[in-house]
């Protein structure tokens, strides 16, 4: 079932980022020319999940959706390391940009595997206008 979260829905909250999801300010419109920034000082295979993600704002995506579409397969026996180490390709532009991670991510429940991923609404609409802006 697919999943959509509103800007202001309260699961946002109850994310399991931990360091980079915290502290810094969250993305806003004035961050425009930093998101250009934060796009350019990423790994490849960021940008491709960071673009898939913001092409669908709010929206919970699982792990093996993300190799599949994002990162064109294989999915092989572990998607969700997969993801988590492409995502550690955001290191540089985080570090630089003195905001939080551009993306949320939530723990499979219990008994299930893979986490999800999702950018909120007004985040992906800095990041679609970055790349509007830089093209």
């Amino acid at each position: 079932m697919t999943e959509y979260l509103s800007e202001v829905d309260p699961r946002w909250a109850k994310h399991s980022g931990e360091e980079g999801h915290y502290g810094a300010p969250e993305w806003g419109p004035e961050d425009l020319q930093r998101a250009v920034v934060f796009l350019a000082e990423l790994a490849p295979q960021a940008r491709q999940v960071l673009d898939y993600l913001a092409r669908n704002p709010g929206r919970r995506i699982h792990c093996t959706e993300l190799v599949d579409k994002a990162l064109d397969g294989p999915n092989e026996s572990d998607p969700a390391r997969r993801v988590a180490g492409v995502l550690s390709g955001m290191s540089k532009g985080h570090s630089n940009s003195e905001r939080r991670l551009p993306f949320y991510w939530w723990e499979a429940p219990e008994g299930r595997a893979g986490a999800t991923y999702a950018v909120r609404p007004s985040v992906a609409a800095v990041f679609l206008a970055a790349q509007l802006g830089a093209a």
